[in-house]
């Protein structure tokens, strides 16, 4: 449909969406999507729009304002916001902007491990093309097809979504000193004691920053994830094999078939015993 706004020329075209059920529960999916070219007149300014936005720049410049912040926008750019809270952007030079406003259950939380408190994210994807294919995807599906496909829009804004993901330009990504081989050994060896002291050595670490590093980059302390691992493996088992309780105690190097059932029920909300018959 033609667009009437100030600002944007005749050419631009804006869809909107209803969503089913289905995608209200279960995809991410837009709200209105649109192709805009727009004269140095265009701005937005909200106090609230409930959606999230996906703008990439195919051409121009414009700026994106959220709190004090204010951030350029490029050619080439595509930013991610949070239109739940004020905020305004908009081109001083003119721009031309492939756009989508979309929602969706897991919305808050792709958006919250994006921008880790930010409420707007501007990304120079590693390849521009794909993600203006992405964008201009999801609108041609309205422009051209009449009628969009919601598997197919959740794929394409969850593509999108993927950039930043992979490339988050929020904080520079430090390298790990936690080798993945060492999350290896954990789990091919759990059946051994596996010590505080033997995992720090073998990522040449003492155990005290061991410890500390180890719960920045996965989330937990060794043992709370040494714990967790063993406690898996011993669901694995329970639901696929025939094994006594007491084998799958010490195959996952818990110390005691009374440890293992009370560790297990802590941390399931049930009884191995009990797990096993749920899942046959």
């Amino acid at each position: 449909m033609k667009v009437h706004s100030q600002g944007v020329l005749p050419a631009s075209n804006l869809y909107f969406q209803t969503q089913s059920e289905i995608a209200r529960n279960l995809y991410f999916y837009p709200l209105c999507t649109g192709h805009y070219i727009c004269d140095s007149s265009y701005v937005v300014d909200r106090n609230s729009y409930n959606s999230f936005l996906l703008l990439y720049v195919v051409r121009g410049s414009g700026y994106v304002v959220s709190g004090k912040l204010e951030q350029a926008v490029e050619a080439g750019n595509i930013f991610l916001l949070d239109c739940y809270a004020p905020h305004r952007y908009g081109t001083r030079k003119g721009w031309e902007i492939f756009w989508v406003h979309f929602d969706g259950v897991m919305s808050r939380i792709y958006f919250d491990a994006i921008t880790k408190g930010e409420n707007c994210v501007v990304l120079l994807p590693p390849d521009p093309q794909t993600t203006q294919y992405n964008l201009e995807k999801l609108y041609m599906m309205y422009h051209a097809e009449g009628q969009g496909s919601e598997p197919m829009a959740n794929k394409y804004i969850v593509n999108a979504l993927t950039d930043f993901l992979t490339h988050n330009t929020v904080a520079p990504q430090q390298t790990s000193v936690i080798p993945e081989e060492l999350l290896t050994y954990i789990t091919e060896n759990l059946h051994l004691p596996l010590s505080l002291n033997e995992l720090a050595k073998r990522a040449s670490l003492s155990p005290y920053y061991f410890t500390r590093q180890f719960k920045k980059e996965i989330g937990y302390t060794p043992h709370e994830y040494l714990i967790i691992t063993r406690v898996n493996a011993a669901k694995f088992y329970l639901k696929t094999t025939g094994m006594a309780i007491k084998e799958i105690t010490y195959k996952c190097g818990f110390c005691s078939e009374s440890s293992f059932c009370t560790t297990f029920k802590r941390l399931v909300g049930t009884t191995p015993l009990n797990f096993r018959k749920s899942a046959s």
